[in-house]
């Protein structure tokens, strides 16, 4: 019913050429070997018009990445970005064989040019990745790049069991004034305060 995983990885092209038929602005990439049978290696796409559909999101993107089940397996990279419903809405794709600092590069910067240009100032937010956290200042010096508060949260419930109520209190604080009453009502978060800035921060983030 599903056919093949050779089948499917050589259709890829004709699918996107037909998917550009549709959508002009559809972008693609498509990396194979340079010998004769010329063997999938990487594949990027993102549906347009980028550039467009970049006005209509927030200027917020969580960059992530997971692990693709079949007889070949892979790593999928994916870009999501919230728009101003708050729905969810993915912006960019990579398959590759494994995650490395050189697939990161090449995802953030054909992203990046696709979609923000190189000036352009926005989020960007992933968990504490060292692959991520080396690439983003080298491909998009201009982004502001923050650590998840979902992932930190998870963190803290093995390293700081007593502060995790107290990180989801501060973390969801819209203003300093709600940050600072909520520093007072959990006094054992305010203590622990100095330990989890350092480990968090972004001199530490690696």
């Amino acid at each position: 019913i599903r056919g093949i995983f050779e089948h499917a990885y050589q259709l890829l092209t004709s699918y996107f050429a037909e998917v550009r038929l549709v959508d002009p602005n559809f972008v693609f990439d498509i990396q194979t070997t340079s010998c004769k049978d010329k063997r999938f290696t990487r594949c990027f796409w993102c549906f347009g018009p980028p550039k467009k559909t970049y006005i209509l999101l927030r200027p917020v993107v969580v960059i992530d990445r997971t692990f693709l089940k079949g007889r070949y397996h892979g790593t999928l990279l994916i870009a999501i970005a919230i728009n101003p419903r708050n729905h969810i809405f993915p912006i960019a794709f990579l398959i590759i064989d494994s995650e490395t600092t050189e697939s990161w590069t090449y995802f953030l910067k054909i992203f990046g040019s696709n979609f923000y240009g190189y000036d352009t100032r926005f989020i960007v937010i992933s968990d504490r990745n060292v692959k991520i956290i080396n690439v983003i200042p080298k491909v998009l010096p201009f982004v502001i790049h923050i650590l998840c508060a979902f992932y930190i949260s998870n963190n803290i419930k093995t390293t700081l069991k007593s502060t995790k109520i107290a990180f989801r209190m501060v973390a969801k604080a819209l203003t300093s004034i709600d940050f600072d009453k909520t520093n007072e009502c959990y006094p054992e978060y305010k203590s622990s305060e100095s330990s989890i800035h350092t480990r968090y921060s972004q001199g530490n983030m690696v």
